[in-house]
């Protein structure tokens, strides 16, 4: 007779996978264990292979979470009103705001995708192209010559990616800068240099 899935079976899955995240970013993948997990969950790990049939089936959900939630923002935002520096201003600001309020899936997404098996990180690294596709996207729309230099495209996007990807070795929350203010920075770098930085934002 097959088992009957408790009411609340979604929200204990979500659960696993917050503290998992929280656990993996500061332990590191490898290092942190079923019973670690089990402990840090306060359950059992039988409990835990209920909801999960392996440690990688949890970081795969973690990380599936995390980019499917990172990319159906970008969508949403470079599909907005407004004029192209507007929307990477959006674009900035939305994912500065998800790496401050879900820093450890981004740490570990950063940190643990090779430990993900080839089947269930290639989703994985598509949505990740797919956002950087979208940044580029928005780029190309400021400075349309962009398109025809094929080699500088890729590299042009992850510059930008790269200013914001690493915030949390660093960023502080509690500090004087806001998340949105330095994503604006970001944006304002970018696109002007430090030259024309308005200091005044």
């Amino acid at each position: 007779m097959a088992r009957t899935q408790a009411p609340d079976y979604d929200d204990r899955r979500q659960a696993i996978v917050d503290r998992a995240a929280e656990l993996f970013a500061e332990m590191g993948f490898h290092r942190a264990s079923i019973a670690d997990l089990a402990v840090a969950c306060g359950t059992s790990k039988s409990a835990l292979y209920h909801y999960y049939q392996s440690k990688e089936a949890i970081l795969d959900a973690i990380l599936s979470d995390h980019t499917t939630l990172l990319l159906e923002t970008a969508e949403r935002v470079a599909a907005s009103d407004g004029d192209p520096e507007t929307r990477l201003r959006r674009l900035a600001e939305a994912l500065m705001s998800l790496y401050v309020t879900a820093t450890a899936k981004h740490v570990v997404l950063l940190n643990e995708i090779a430990s993900l098996p080839d089947e269930q990180r290639a989703p994985v690294i598509r949505r990740q192209r797919q956002i950087i596709d979208i940044i580029l996207g928005l780029l190309v729309e400021l400075r349309p010559d962009i398109a025809d230099h094929e080699a500088l495209r890729k590299p042009i996007a992850m510059m930008f990616m790269g200013a914001i990807n690493w915030t949390y070795t660093w960023f502080d929350t509690a500090g004087p800068t806001t998340p949105a203010q330095f994503a604006n920075l970001v944006v304002d770098l970018f696109i002007r240099g430090l030259p024309g930085l308005d200091l005044a934002r």
